[in-house]
């Protein structure tokens, strides 16, 4: 076996601040702090559009088109889960669905939360529910508490996937490329970025930057105010 650079540094990039978000999002699941847990909400909406577009722009195994989304791909896979072979490089059948279901259900929870924020608050982009009859429904912050938790039951799946390799298919080091980018892999299968792709990584860098730097010098602003 030999070692092929596979996950590039706008893809751990994404994986590294898409769990940073969602942590602090947990952490600020409080009324005193939900300031701050709106901003890590559009803040995590963010990452995740870019993380889409990258699904269609990014190398091999960071695109969409790469991820074994088929019935027959996750029989084959169940039926070898505990061979020592294994022939899926980049995302295996079952990680794929739950990483696709995990941004779909992201972005829900993210926007049922900018609708209670604003229903309930009456603060944020829909700050004018607050004036409607959504302001006594107490069904919104449900809604966003149930696809909230139901993020947290895929977390909890993907972490499972995670240990599950590292017991029974250690040699491909797929935790390490979390870190890394590197697997271990029968032939080089090694992956880089064109220009495009580096400019485009670059421009979502610039982008978050001024997000951030926005919210700290105009904290009344039009997301959270």
């Amino acid at each position: 076996m030999i070692k092929s650079y596979i996950w590039s540094i706008p893809t751990r990039v994404f994986h590294w601040l898409f769990a940073l978000l969602i942590l602090a999002a947990f952490l600020t699941d409080e009324d005193s702090l939900l300031y701050y847990h709106a901003l890590i909400g559009y803040g995590l909406l963010f990452v995740v559009i870019f993380r889409i577009l990258w699904g269609f722009i990014g190398p091999k195994f960071s695109r969409f088109k790469d991820f074994p989304l088929s019935k027959n791909e996750v029989k084959d896979f169940l039926a070898e889960i505990f061979n020592k072979k294994q022939k899926h490089v980049g995302h295996n059948p079952l990680a794929s669905f739950v990483m696709i279901s995990m941004f779909v259900v992201c972005v829900i929870t993210i926007f049922t939360g900018v609708i209670t924020f604003g229903a309930d608050e009456g603060k944020g982009i829909v700050s004018f529910l607050n004036n409607s009859s959504l302001k006594d429904m107490k069904l919104l912050k449900e809604v966003h508490e149930l696809f909230a938790n139901l993020f947290i039951a895929l977390i909890v799946a993907h972490l499972a996937g995670v240990v599950f390799d590292r017991v029974f298919h250690t040699q491909y080091k797929t935790l390490n490329s979390i870190f890394d980018g590197y697997k271990m892999t029968d032939a080089n299968m090694s992956i880089s970025l064109n220009i495009f792709q580096k400019i485009s990584f670059l421009l979502f860098v610039i982008v978050l930057v001024s997000f951030i730097v926005f919210s700290f010098m105009y904290p009344n602003n039009i997301l959270v105010s």
